[in-house]
């Protein structure tokens, strides 16, 4: 069954996604919404987004796009 996402369960994803793993955002859109969001529909809209987040267990970092270079001030 195809989910049809609203936008602001898109943005709660993308603000999110850096600080809580998908299971989490799964069950926080499911809750709000009162449908069942499984977590490989959040793990697919993610993606879609085009947020990448960096490989490892229990990692909640999000990877930095091409290009794009980290500026930090001393």
């Amino acid at each position: 069954m195809n989910i049809k996402w609203t936008d602001s369960e898109k943005k709660y994803i993308r603000d999110n996604a850096h600080r809580l793993k998908d299971v989490e955002l799964a069950k926080d859109i499911s809750k709000s919404s009162g449908r069942h969001v499984s977590l490989q529909a959040v793990r697919k809209m993610r993606q879609k987004l085009g947020v990448k987040k960096q490989s490892g267990r229990g990692i909640c970092k999000i990877e930095p796009k091409r290009g794009d270079t980290e500026h930090f001030i001393k």
